[in-house]
């Protein structure tokens, strides 16, 4: 048996500092990782709301979407298909170039916007361009309507190595 006063010995602090450090590691890996997941989630969600949008919209009218790009989504915003307040909705939250309005002010930009030219700043999306590129109707499976723009230029991934698409179906798949 020890004896109260000797306390513990080098190995056992040892092994005890160890332990943590290997949880402490563990949590410093995973954390990142179910973070950038959880955004990506978000984004899947937000352009699954957009899709919504298209689909009610190209049910009433039937026809050519009337703008392409990032100025499909900001005009459903101007016409108040998506609310005012609710822009979150046009963001995908690993887009940093993307910045959610903080007052009513900065909320009613969205109304006057130029849709010939959005400024990138305000939609993290792009819809297909259906005069370029129209829908199908001998297609065999869904078609591709949108994805997560890919970051300012066009390129940097909002999410590591994945891409969020949404189909006409209303279906929103990540695409490594």
């Amino acid at each position: 048996m020890r004896n109260r006063e000797q306390g513990f010995t080098l190995i056992e602090i040892l092994v005890v500092i160890t332990i943590i450090a290997s949880l402490a590691g563990a949590v410093l890996i995973l954390v990142p990782r179910i973070q950038a997941k959880q955004k990506q989630t978000t984004c899947a969600n937000h352009l699954r709301q957009l899709g919504g949008v298209y689909t009610s919209e190209s049910m009433e009218k039937p026809g050519l979407p009337p703008h392409v790009g990032a100025s499909l989504f900001l005009y459903y915003r101007q016409k108040h298909f998506i609310q005012k307040g609710r822009e979150e909705v046009l963001t995908c939250p690993g887009d940093n170039a993307v910045r959610l309005p903080a007052n009513e002010e900065e909320s009613a930009r969205y109304d006057e916007i130029d849709l010939a030219n959005p400024p990138p700043e305000m939609c993290s999306f792009m819809a297909r361009d259906f005069i370029s590129y129209p829908l199908s109707n001998e297609a065999k499976s869904a078609e591709i309507i949108a994805c997560d723009r890919n970051g300012p230029d066009h390129k940097t991934a909002h999410h590591r190595d994945a891409l969020n698409i949404l189909y006409d179906d209303g279906a929103v798949q990540s695409k490594d």
